[in-house]
């Protein structure tokens, strides 16, 4: 929502998708007077793609593209299931990715766009307990670094924007995962996982949001193929 928000307040038009997005839409578009279509589904769902392009398509074509999805269960590998892998594979990888192929042709017809995937610094920096993250966000990034090889002569920047701990209730389940796993206060992990962050505080929505939209935009005229960390120096400093 920080980065629809943020779109918007940069005068993009927006589709919308996500299980109820319909409230989201009428705030973006009561605060910022942009277009907004809402599109309810999962990206799990073999046929929200197609619907998000006849979406597009019908504002004029998709210049900028956002792949997100849910986190997976937090679990140790050892816990994990076939079922497990098999339910986080199709919404972290195939679905994004079948958005993607039914996105991006409307960008080469106007010869440019922009793709952006929302990741992790566990990409970079696996984290016990949450296997599935770490290694299907891997499997996307991968995926996308070669979508930005074979799209970058038609105009196309893809990249990954990855946060590290950023205020958000993502980050609030994780802490209360770890506490529960290690008999321990929230505070406590909140506490260790400040020093491990230069910068000693978490990141803001708001920021990561001002970082995507740059990417997205037309500003970002010779970054792609990359995922960029909104970490607060994280891993240079692990």
């Amino acid at each position: 929502m920080p980065t629809a928000r943020e779109m918007a307040r940069r005068g993009y038009d927006l589709v919308l998708s996500s299980r109820q997005p319909e409230a989201a839409a009428d705030e973006i578009r009561s605060a910022f007077g942009v277009r907004v279509e809402a599109v309810a589904g999962s990206i799990a769902e073999p046929d929200l793609a197609a619907r998000l392009a006849a979406a597009a398509q019908e504002m004029g074509g998709a210049r900028a593209l956002v792949l997100n999805h849910g986190g997976p269960p937090v679990k140790p590998m050892m816990a994990l299931t076939d079922e497990d892998w098999s339910g986080a594979f199709e919404t972290m990888v195939v679905g994004p990715l079948r958005v993607m192929r039914a996105l991006v042709p409307q960008m080469q017809a106007a010869a440019g766009g922009r793709v952006l995937a929302i990741s992790s610094f566990t990409v970079k920096s696996p984290w016990a307990g949450i296997g599935l993250s770490n290694a299907l966000r891997a499997a996307l990034v991968n995926a996308l670094k070669t979508a930005a090889l074979e799209l970058g002569p038609e105009g196309i920047l893809v990249n990954a924007l990855a946060p590290g701990y950023v205020e958000t209730d993502r980050i609030r389940e994780w802490n209360d995962s770890y506490a529960r796993q290690e008999n321990v206060g929230v505070e406590d992990i909140i506490a260790r996982t400040l020093e491990t962050i230069p910068l000693r505080r978490y990141g803001t929505p708001e920021g990561y949001a001002r970082l995507a939209a740059f990417l997205l935009s037309e500003e970002n005229d010779y970054v792609s193929g990359q995922q960029v960390l909104y970490d607060g120096g994280l891993v240079v400093a692990n």
